[in-house]
């Protein structure tokens, strides 16, 4: 019967909230939750949860969400693996934090055991189960029991997921490309632009190396202008070979500035109905070629081997923060947030703040961010 529930939520997602209470009852959990959060506007898109009041959900939306220290050590676990608290955590930093005496305690929460449903570039899904201190720690049946329904979940979730992408195409790509760094630029057969993304709008209104003329990309580079249009032609024409990764043209700039623009067909193969909704037979992609490659969060937390633990105190310090006030936004102690902040400098190789959020910020997402652009700042100078 859970089985069958939770494949129905993949049709009406609103049914989680008692297939969640079923599970909960099942396994004798004093809490449950499934909820999606959006990692780059840092909120809950989506929670169903049982065991506690609208009052509690509220609180710990509104002061607790941003301290729980599972959020960042979970973004490094694979989708449908079971684990639980003290997997992921140091048990007695988690006992001494703010989230565990103010939040979890008062609530008689002790342990969590759960999986993550959904992880992508922006979003993580996680259905977790929650016991009391005479409850954990949790048993080998607990693992069996999630871990047989961990893949029934998974794959109704995403069902559900894919069935919503395809519902909101258009916005979804437009809101996906709208957050990239790099300009994107969709034309039609005719080489007319059809769509420009954030990145791409600025970039024509600095001007010092695109500009739109009768709505076609126009190079301010003599000997630019010929090229790109003939890489835009090559990449639409069906008898042309081209590189799998695109056409790569220079602009060069005013100023000794430039950008790269790669340009790659979009009525071809399986990519014929990616844009279908902006009738767009071409993407531009163009990039300034002194933003270095990017890596996510994640990604650099497995590169130089950090702990859950660890990531989160790098994340707080990154918008600028000082170690002291990271550790009051997470709320642990100094003392831990420090020990923290040497490990990270130990294992990437830095030995002060600024040399450390230099490489980490170097590796940063390639997406939007309230930041001025290499483009501006060399045309403020």
């Amino acid at each position: 019967m859970v089985v069958e529930r939770i494949y129905d939520c993949a049709l009406d997602p609103n049914l989680w909230h008692e297939t969640v209470g079923l599970i909960a009852e099942f396994g004798q959990y004093s809490f449950g939750a499934l909820g999606v959060f959006d990692l780059a506007g840092v909120r809950n898109e989506l929670t169903f949860h049982v065991g506690v009041d609208e009052h509690v959900a509220h609180i710990y939306a509104e002061k607790y969400g941003a301290m729980n220290p599972h959020t960042v050590p979970l973004q490094l676990v694979p989708v449908g693996e079971v684990v639980t608290s003290t997997m992921l955590l140091d048990w007695q930093e988690f006992l001494e934090s703010r989230f565990y005496k103010e939040f979890y305690k008062p609530l008689g929460f002790y342990e969590s055991i759960g999986f993550n449903v959904l992880k992508t570039g922006k979003r993580m899904g996680t259905l977790a189960f929650t016991g009391d201190e005479s409850r954990c720690p949790f048993s080998d049946s607990d693992f069996r029991l999630l871990s047989l329904l961990a893949p029934h979940v998974c794959r109704s979730v995403a069902i559900s997921d894919a069935l919503n992408l395809k519902a909101v195409h258009a916005e979804t790509l437009e809101a996906t490309l709208d957050v990239l760094t790099s300009g994107v630029y969709l034309t039609d057969r005719e080489v007319r632009i059809v769509y420009m993304n954030r990145a791409a709008e600025r970039q024509v209104k600095i001007g010092n190396a695109l500009r739109i003329m009768n709505n076609r990309l126009s190079p301010i580079d003599r000997l630019a202008q010929p090229a790109l249009a003939k890489a835009i032609a090559e990449a639409t024409t069906d008898e042309t070979e081209i590189p799998s990764g695109g056409i790569t043209v220079a602009l060069p700039g005013d100023d000794n500035t430039g950008l790269v623009a790669t340009i790659l067909p979009l009525n071809r193969g399986e990519r014929r109905s990616l844009c279908g909704s902006f009738a767009a037979t071409a993407a531009i992609f163009v990039q300034d070629p002194v933003v270095v490659p990017p890596l996510p969060g994640e990604a650099f937390a497995k590169l130089y081997g950090l702990t859950g633990s660890e990531l989160r105190v790098l994340l707080a310090m990154a918008p600028g923060l000082s170690v002291k006030q990271a550790a009051e936004i997470l709320g642990i102690g100094d003392t831990t947030a420090k020990t923290h902040l040497q490990n990270i400098y130990a294992k990437t190789g830095t030995s002060k703040q600024t040399e450390l959020m230099h490489l980490f910020m170097s590796s940063a997402p390639p997406v939007d961010a309230p930041v001025t652009s290499a483009l501006e700042s060399k045309r403020a100078r």
